[in-house]
């Protein structure tokens, strides 16, 4: 097999991990509108990165991190629904992407990989990013796993407790833009929300306990990864959208043995 396929499929094997880990978070805490925003937001960072001459993926992840913290600011602060707030700030960002593009002298650079995703583009340094990512996010998820529980189940609960969650919160954040902006080469910004939410759907409709649903996502990631990007190869179909379409069947598929494994 060619490097550069190699270099493609383990993308898509890291880039499948790095969104299941906290797709069951994101799932429990019923913010996966946020996860499609974040990944719409990024759009106005690729915009702003294309003005300024930046790294489109750096400019993403500098933009995207900041809306993250400003939704979450005004959510805990102001006590404005995060569903507004979030409303507000991706059309904006929308609106400003769109704005951004059409005033740039370099508008014939190509965003349909950033729309749409292609994993064949990967290069070896976004591989080694990929995989620094997805240590990063297993550490984070053992190392607060108490507070990311409370947070997902009972945030309310944690402050009887005095379990301190703010800091935590602020990280999954800032950690979930990451893992968007730095899949958007591999997933797009048009699909990668549904392989942030299809592993961990699947995963509940097969186990209810939070540690076991998160190795279920991971593995699911990863099979649909390996299946989708064969299937890709041998019809010749775009990777990304196949791999959501062997989600979307594995989707089926659990309601026929729902809650069995746990």
């Amino acid at each position: 097999m060619p490097l550069f396929l190699i270099t493609a499929l383990l993308g898509a094997i890291l880039s499948g991990i790095s969104l299941a880990i906290f797709a069951p978070y994101v799932t429990l805490r019923r913010i996966s509108y946020l996860g499609e925003a974040l990944s719409h937001i990024a759009f106005a960072g690729i915009a702003i990165a294309i003005i300024s001459g930046m790294n489109l993926t750096l400019g993403a992840l500098i933009f995207v991190s900041a809306v993250a913290m400003g939704i979450s600011w005004l959510s805990e602060h102001h006590k404005i629904q995060e569903a507004n707030t979030i409303t507000i700030f991706l059309s904006l960002s929308m609106a400003l992407g769109i704005i951004l593009i059409s005033l740039s002298r370099n508008y014939s650079f190509d965003l349909s990989s950033y729309l749409f995703g292609n994993v064949l583009l990967i290069s070896l340094s976004e591989l080694w990013i990929l995989g620094g990512l997805n240590v990063l996010n297993i550490a984070f998820v053992i190392f607060f796993y108490k507070e990311l529980f409370y947070l997902s189940y009972n945030p309310e609960m944690a402050k009887v407790f005095r379990i301190r969650t703010q800091g935590v919160d602020k990280m999954f954040y800032i950690l979930l833009a990451a893992n968007i902006v730095f899949n958007l080469k591999s997933a797009g910004i048009i699909l990668v929300t549904a392989q942030l939410i299809l592993p961990a759907v699947i995963a509940f409709n097969l186990v209810q306990k939070l540690h076991i649903a998160i190795i279920t996502a991971v593995i699911t990631a990863i099979i649909c990864a390996i299946a989708g990007f064969a299937a890709s190869f041998a019809l010749n179909l775009p990777t990304g959208a196949t791999i959501v379409v062997c989600q979307a069947l594995l989707y089926a598929l659990s309601f026929l043995f729902k809650r069995r494994f746990d």
